[in-house]
């Protein structure tokens, strides 16, 4: 184990139980956001086409959730996945996935109105002068992404719609997209979360066409991360060869 120091210089290693909890957290930060962040694009397709859908809060929602609302971008994943993989019998794989140039911007669109974290929070580790502020050491900060990814001056006025698009076009601000946290404190998980999320979402979409369960309830609710309380119920079906 290399060594580090603490703040006041003093050398630290990590401990037998410090690495096992380290290892929980990255199962968990590219395993359970994952999850919640796929049921979002999956479902937001079929609200939309069957009437039942309202503009959800911006504080809430998921990539199944947005795929099912707007199925001309469900197609458009599909015929970019079929095209990339060839033969549709040859599975996505991590050696291809910088291709899917469609599939990267409905993620990052996903991340974007449904981040699975909604804010990250922060210490000042010394009195800190941040534009007009005065911090103290020691000052807790609550930064709340969604409102910074879904702010009309940063994003336009259809900062609320899904528009994968908008990522085909360089950022003004580093920091007007984070879904991952930014800076040394990134999120241990985010390439796992990244890779897994294309594959997976490649393999659906490849194989299956999707559309809203009559039983569903779009209530996105906050846990440790943004889910669907009831859960995403989703009606596949298997696409003809």
């Amino acid at each position: 184990m290399s060594v580090s120091k603490d703040p006041d210089g003093k050398e630290e290693r990590l401990s037998e139980d410090d690495v096992i909890d380290e290892c929980k957290t990255f199962y968990f930060a590219g395993k359970e956001t994952t999850a919640n962040e796929r049921s979002s694009p999956l479902l937001l397709n079929s609200l939309e086409s069957s009437g039942s859908f309202r503009k959800p809060p911006a504080y809430s929602g998921n990539i199944q959730t947005l795929l099912i609302m707007h199925e001309d971008w469900q197609n458009k994943a599909r015929e970019e996945v079929l095209r990339v993989c060839g033969d549709s019998n040859q599975l996505p794989s991590a050696e291809i996935i910088n291709e899917f140039k469609v599939i990267n911007m409905i993620l990052n669109e996903t991340l974007r109105l449904y981040p699975p974290a909604v804010m990250m929070k922060r210490k000042t580790a010394r009195a800190v002068t941040l534009g007009n502020l005065n911090l103290p050491a020691d000052t807790q900060l609550y930064l709340a992404m969604t409102a910074v990814h879904h702010d009309p001056d940063i994003w336009g006025e259809n900062a609320n719609e899904f528009k994968p698009t908008r990522f085909l076009e360089s950022r003004k601000h580093l920091a007007s997209f984070f879904p991952f946290s930014l800076g040394p404190r990134v999120c241990v998980g985010q390439n796992l979360a990244l890779v897994e999320s294309r594959i997976i979402l490649a393999m659906i979409v490849q194989d299956y066409s999707f559309a809203l369960s009559p039983t569903y309830v779009h209530t996105p609710m906050q846990l440790m991360t943004l889910q669907p309380q009831y859960g995403a119920h989703v009606i596949f079906r298997k696409n003809k060869l």
